[in-house]
């Protein structure tokens, strides 16, 4: 048999899959969700505002935004360009696996784990020397995007690349937030 590139990805799959266990479905089906974690968004937003100039917590905020929306957007694109199926719904794979959610669009890569990283990168970066413990903000995009391994929706790959391309989105957006915020306070002196 010859070898597949995507074995390793798929007998990655099904050993992270298989390797929670069934007590923590719950947990992982529940922390899945976006709407899940917006207590943690509104403590984000609360923080830009903390002890900062008005104009610099909205400008914060601003790139924040742009950079979750254009990850988004890459992420989507993405997705439509490879058209990679889920492995809830891939043949000789899905029954290998325990399958909490059944989205139907394209698997590759994971809008959960770009997003998170590019939002979390971008947190921190910002707002890391402000506050003492904001590398916690970490643990966030690491529970959400394993979250979908778990709940069988997506690949390893999907995950690591998605985590991949959200880092660099956020140091991206990161820099453009420093260099608006230098014009910025320049023009307001």
């Amino acid at each position: 048999m010859k070898w597949n590139p995507s074995d390793w990805d798929w007998e990655l799959m099904v050993f992270l899959n298989n390797l929670s266990p069934d007590a923590l479905d719950p947990f992982w089906s529940y922390i899945t969700y976006t709407k899940h974690w917006f207590p943690l968004f509104i403590l984000i937003l609360l923080l830009f505002f903390y002890k900062s100039q008005f104009k610099k917590s909205l400008l914060g905020i601003f790139f924040l935004a742009s950079c979750v929306g254009v990850t988004h957007l890459i992420t989507e694109y993405t997705k439509f360009l490879v058209q990679r199926d889920r492995p809830n719904i891939t043949e000789g794979l899905m029954d290998l696996l325990k399958i909490l959610y059944e989205p139907s669009n394209f698997s590759f890569f994971s809008g959960h784990a770009s997003t998170s990283f590019a939002a979390s990168v971008f947190v921190y970066l910002t707002l890391g020397s402000k506050f003492k413990y904001t590398g916690l903000i970490f643990l966030w995009p690491v529970f959400f995007s394993m979250s979908r391994i778990f709940v069988g929706v997506h690949f390893p790959s999907d995950v690591i690349v998605g985590a991949f391309v959200g880092t660099i989105l956020g140091i991206l957006a990161h820099q453009l937030y420093v260099f608006s915020e230098e014009k910025l306070l320049s023009v307001g002196n």
